[in-house]
């Protein structure tokens, strides 16, 4: 069997293998920290197969990472090895059968990429030939300026020959997907607790009885980390790099002239459905910047600060989108990344104690979907998914 059979086959297994019957899970106590895109897809399947599930978040659902994040969904080359590429293209899959299960719809529009660096260039175009050549890709083409204008009529391509155009990628509305994810878990039955922060766990050797929280103590059998850029912090251990900040802007509601996920030059943005255009930036900033701090603040410190940002995308948007000169922005961010040590998804069972299930990756958006439909499998049925094997905590010990 060759590869591109052997992972299909893994996919379905993995999927499609039978559960067991409802209400051998229905005892089942399972804690899920971190209410961002993660913790909450894994406790909305959870909920769906009648498992007794808790979700918390130190603050509110989506108020981390996910709700100062792009919110790109794609498949696309950075993502390697093929293993890596091929979870995201399952990614996709489930998004679009999400779509359907939440009555969520997401526009598939795709994107448009290129640098105006002639070096740059020939490296994307290489990126994306290489990714073209494994035994399966999600939708990409080489376009000129010419098609790519027929797509965005309101861009400047600057007479580039070579745009990628992602078909298959969309955006997120992240704010609005986790609401309804949080609705459909407590219509499930399950908690989902806000401002509530985990302390520590109560176990007798390697049986859970309970966490501790900052409202009080809840029973778990087993307990599910997604708690991104505080991992390291927890478990005292280095799992992933130093966060790394990103800028993330919202414009207040303007005219339809963006209609793909345009990534130029120096910044990329969107279009909501609402009007509002969503931009984040390409390494303006940097974490030396942000030495004093140790909360990795989700705001500048100041209004002067965040204009002279704000002034610095503009400045480079306007080269190829003039109309950003003219948005109001109503809201600026600093989103900061978790991005695990060899930049892989971390996801599985700690050696130590089996009740104990860490789930921390950089590409959340993308692989919410099915990441949290084969964590919830893995967690009820105490097994392991071959697919994932890639991916397990103990590479780092």
């Amino acid at each position: 069997m060759d590869r591109r059979n052997f992972l299909k086959t893994l996919a379905i297994l993995s999927l499609y293998a039978p559960f067991l019957h409802l209400n051998s899970f229905s005892n089942q106590r399972i804690v899920v920290i971190g209410a961002g895109i993660i913790g909450t897809t894994i406790a909305y399947e959870l909920s769906k197969l009648g498992v007794i599930t808790t979700l918390i978040d130190k603050n509110i659902p989506g108020s981390g990472t996910t709700g100062s994040s792009f919110n790109w969904i794609n498949a696309t080359y950075p993502k390697t090895p093929y293993v890596y590429n091929y979870l995201a293209q399952l990614g996709i899959t489930h998004f679009k059968k999400l779509e359907n299960e939440l009555d969520f719809p997401i526009k598939w529009n795709g994107s448009l990429e290129w640098t105006n660096s002639i070096n740059l260039q020939k490296n994307l175009i290489k990126d994306v030939n290489h990714l073209m050549d494994y035994p399966t890709h999600t939708r990409h083409n080489i376009i000129d300026f010419i098609q790519a204008s027929t797509y965005e009529p309101n861009i400047n391509f600057s007479k580039n020959e070579n745009i990628v155009f992602s078909e298959d990628d969309a955006a997120l509305n992240t704010d609005k997907f986790i609401q309804v994810l949080v609705d459909k878990i407590k219509f499930n039955g399950a908690n989902v607790l806000n401002n509530c922060k985990f302390k520590s766990i109560n176990s007798n050797k390697n049986k859970i009885l309970s966490i501790n929280t900052s409202q009080g103590e809840i029973q778990a059998d087993q307990v599910v980390f997604a708690c991104g850029i505080d991992t390291n912090k927890i478990f005292k251990k280095t799992f992933l790099k130093p966060p790394t900040p990103g800028i993330i802007i919202k414009s207040k509601p303007y005219k339809k002239v963006i209609n793909r996920i345009i990534y130029g030059p120096g910044i990329h943005f969107y279009q909501q459905e609402d009007g509002r255009i969503i931009i984040g930036e390409q390494d303006i900033l940097s974490a030396s910047e942000f030495k004093s701090s140790q909360n990795y603040p989700p705001r500048f410190k100041s209004k002067s600060v965040e204009l002279k940002y704000i002034n610095k995308i503009r400045n480079i948007g306007k080269k190829f989108f003039n109309q950003i000169n003219q948005l109001e922005f109503e809201e600026i961010k600093i989103g900061w990344r978790p991005i695990p040590l060899d930049e892989k998804p971390i996801l599985g069972r700690l050696s130590y104690n089996t009740n104990i299930y860490l789930a921390s990756m950089h590409s959340g958006i993308s692989l919410a979907p099915i990441v949290g439909k084969y964590i919830a499998k893995e967690l009820v049925e105490k097994t392991k998914i071959p697919l994932l094997n890639n991916f397990r905590p103990e590479r780092f010990f």
